[in-house]
């Protein structure tokens, strides 16, 4: 049985979306200008969320907007809020005031907001802004009448023949797998077979295999729209040696195959049956030059314990040109990982399989990953490690490799707590304590991203419970966190995430725009902290 591992393509880049609206429909020569209908929906005409009306000098009107890239445009529908409406707080000093809206149509309007910065809730996410209107919508790949299921995994029923010869998984690399995308509805996952075929089979005939959705939960399929799935298999290829002489191994797509539109509505019980004969796929090939010493002499930014992990590099292909707005529900076509601590210059030409149609975007995403290992602050002596993804870019592999890879973006500096030094352990005595940074030593951040996670022992295993988020533009390197916030007694760390992304607009867009292209990350983190 193989076990139920995440592909980490889907840890580091789920749901990354791709700037503005435009360009032109695949197999058009006519721009998409906007405007019109398509499936009995509306077409935005831009990038700009739909006009609520003018708020008022003191008013604040705040809406939500799923976007459905399509073939020939981008679809919107408004999104309802009512489950978890939004609420607003004013900060004066160190209080804050809440604001609750009215629901009007098409949003909600806040009265008596002041000119100035305000924090916008909406969920977890805490959004600093200035804005009168804010979006606070999504992006989305496929039809805009898509329905979507209730369940984010569904079991299968597998009848693949002529794969290539399976391995099986013996190490990180060098394994057979298998993983299920549409182009048409939003749905992309690895497929997790519980008997495994092995080694040198060439065939899978599964009853008890299972598939996650790792972008929403499972659309409902609609042969009469064109709904099918391509099926992939991953494997590895040989991508050279090492400096030291130790083999380099890829993965990549050997063979996929594409189902005939097809019905299917998941309810966790009903296995999706799919069959096929696998096929070779076209392979495509890059040059790279990766300047690994560059990451590895800046890895003290991100903590002064920091310890290196590996360089990780991906290509991904989605539907939707980039021009389109998002690549959207992304295939993986090459995965790359070098050894831990790995600070050479690694230079070389690498293939790689591509069974999409050449209208597909292709992204290419470079990272390399550190680790922190810290004591944890209750007494019991253990040590408690973490593995961040640090310093990353993702482009259109066309432009990401044009060029030596290099950090774009270096971790925020000085992070601190109430101006004390983040990175040494402590008890924080004030309930609204004073996030603060400055900013990364190269790039220029578009924004930041500062998360809360709080360490609980679960019978021994100590886990990090995700507390929160708060988006702050790239002109702020500081952040007030409102009273509950933190809770008593517990131990705390925290992340400050500087993003450099082009087109991101977090104050008035803070969602829809955090794909744009290209975009570097880089992260600094805190030490452990507790709460009286």
């Amino acid at each position: 049985m193989k076990p139920h591992r995440p592909n980490p393509l889907w840890v580091a880049f789920c749901v990354t979306w791709l700037g503005c609206a435009g360009g032109e429909p695949e197999g058009s020569g006519a721009p998409v200008s906007g405007g019109g209908t398509w499936m009995g929906e509306e077409l935005s005409a831009g990038c700009e969320p739909g006009d609520g009306g003018t708020p008022g000098a003191d008013t604040v009107r705040v809406t939500s907007h799923l976007r459905f890239h399509t073939l020939v445009g981008v679809a919107e529908r408004p999104e309802d809020m009512s489950a978890r409406p939004p609420h607003v707080l004013v900060q004066d000093g160190g209080t804050f005031t809440r604001i609750d809206g009215t629901a009007t149509d098409g949003g909600y309007q806040f009265a008596g907001v002041p000119q100035g910065t305000y924090y916008l809730r909406t969920g977890n996410a805490y959004v600093l802004t200035d804005a009168r209107h804010v979006e606070l919508g999504s992006n989305h790949v496929g039809r805009v009448d898509t329905v979507f299921t209730g369940t984010s995994a569904t079991p299968m029923q597998l009848t693949l023949s002529n794969l290539a010869p399976w391995v099986f998984m013996w190490d990180s690399q060098n394994f057979s797998s298998l993983e299920v995308i549409s182009g048409q509805v939003e749905l992309a996952g690895e497929v997790y077979l519980h008997e495994e075929p092995q080694d040198g089979q060439t065939a899978v005939t599964a009853s008890t295999a299972e598939t996650w959705n790792h972008l929403n939960t499972v659309p409902v399929f609609e042969a009469a729209k064109g709904d099918a799935l391509y099926v992939n298999q991953l494997g590895a290829m040989d991508a050279g040696t090492l400096p030291d002489g130790g083999a380099v191994v890829s993965r990549t797509v050997v063979r996929s195959t594409q189902t005939a539109p097809f019905d299917f509505t998941a309810d966790g019980t009903t296995p999706l049956q799919v069959s096929g004969v696998m096929q070779s796929v076209p392979t495509q090939e890059l040059a790279l030059e990766w300047r690994l010493s560059e990451y590895t002499s800046r890895a003290t930014q991100m903590h002064p314990a920091a310890t290196l992990n590996k360089p990780v590099l991906y290509i991904e292909a989605g539907p939707h040109r980039p021009e389109h707005g998002t690549v959207g529900a992304s295939g993986l076509l090459l995965r790359l990982e070098l050894p831990a601590r790995a600070a050479f210059n690694f230079t070389r030409r690498l293939a790689y399989g591509n069974p999409f149609p050449a209208t597909w975007a292709q992204v290419g995403s470079a990272a390399y990953h550190l680790g922190h290992r810290e004591m944890l602050p209750d007494g019991s002596g253990r040590m408690q490690s973490i593995s961040i993804e640090n310093m990353a870019t993702r482009d259109l592999v066309t432009n990401l490799f044009a060029s030596p890879l290099s950090p774009r973006l270096t971790p925020p500096r000085g992070l601190a707590i109430d101006g004390l030094d983040a990175n040494v352990q402590r008890q924080v005595g004030a309930t609204s304590p004073v996030i603060s940074w400055l900013p990364p030593e190269r790039g220029t951040p578009t924004g930041y991203r500062l998360a809360l996670f709080r360490y609980v022992d679960d019978q021994g295993f100590v886990m990090a419970e995700f507390d929160g988020y708060f988006y702050v533009p790239g002109s702020t390197t500081q952040v007030r966190l409102p009273p509950g916030t933190l809770r008593p007694a517990s131990i705390y760390k925290l992340r400050v995430l500087a993003m450099e992304i082009t087109g991101q607009d977090l104050k008035g867009r803070p969602f829809q725009t955090l794909g744009g292209l290209p975009q570097s990350y880089a992260t600094a983190v805190s030490s452990f902290f507790t709460t009286p």
